[in-house]
């Protein structure tokens, strides 16, 4: 039996494999989403990238299961850019959906295949709740009750934070002791807590609450002195008239006491403490 010719077998085989190579990864365009989260309002970039030069052609943009592009754009090189707002990438999906995309290219009669998929989620923001407390001054172990009203009927649990530090979540009303709030806290004869609330709405959507008004305690911790301080804390106008009593005595079982008054005065920004008479 006659060899083949070597050349030929060697064309042959770079042939075949470029027919291979085509077929495994040429026809395939990639999708990358610009960001997996994006709230209301703004923007994503999605972009189809293609596995060949394919100036010309135009790129499709697909969302869920559908067959019909609501996005087109003509090829300029590798990459076609999409730059959409919110409301095109939901179309008729309510805000807190999350969106899947897909895309592919044509050129003329050509059409390839689809893209993997990607996703994209908007956020959605529901109103504020309102928070309330039930005292404004406690020792570590005290408790004080605190309960956020979310303006809905129904929501799966809340959560509380202290400043920008998350506390808790669960039941939307709750006891909670001033060592619970002061958790993370360099150990302090008195410490300032400005609470907030978010809420979970009861839906199968990705939806944040706004935060609540800001609630303002004092955590007082009178084990940390040997004798009777008073101690003078200033606040701003709006803040001492959400205080029913602006006023507070600890008093210990030796005796000592611990005696608090809140003004509105600018001259003294942090706490300030001194012996007692």
């Amino acid at each position: 039996m006659d060899l083949m010719d070597p050349v030929l077998l060697l064309t042959l085989s770079l042939c075949c494999w470029t027919a291979a190579a085509r077929s495994l990864w040429t026809e395939k365009p990639w999708i990358i989403i610009g960001n997996q989260e994006i709230m209301d309002g703004e923007k994503v970039k999605v972009s189809c990238t293609l596995p060949i030069d394919y100036t010309g052609g135009n790129c499709r943009l697909f969302r869920g299961d559908s067959t019909v592009p609501f996005r087109l754009k003509t090829a300029l090189g590798y990459v076609c850019a999409f730059h959409l707002s919110s409301q095109v990438l939901l179309g008729n999906q309510p805000v807190g959906s999350r969106i899947l995309l897909r895309c592919d290219y044509t050129l003329q009669d050509y059409t390839s295949v689809f893209s993997d998929w990607g996703g994209v989620t908007v956020w959605g923001s529901s109103p504020s709740p309102g928070l309330s407390i039930s005292r404004h001054f406690i020792s570590p172990d005290d408790s004080v009750e605190v309960t956020c009203s979310p303006p809905l009927r129904s929501v799966s649990s809340c959560h509380f934070y202290r400043d920008s530090v998350y506390v808790t979540e669960g039941s939307c009303s709750r006891n909670m002791t001033g060592r619970q709030l002061s958790v993370w806290e360099k150990p302090s004869l008195l410490l300032r807590v400005n609470l907030t609330c978010t809420y979970d709405p009861d839906e199968r959507l990705y939806i944040r609450s706004e935060p609540s008004n800001h609630s303002l305690l004092f955590v007082v911790d009178g084990s940390r002195v040997a004798s009777s301080v008073d101690c003078k804390v200033s606040v701003n106008d709006d803040q001492l008239e959400t205080l029913r009593n602006s006023s507070w005595t600890f008093v210990g079982a030796d005796g000592v006491t611990v005696a608090v008054q809140v003004t509105n005065s600018s001259l003294t920004l942090d706490q300030t403490c001194s012996s007692g008479h």
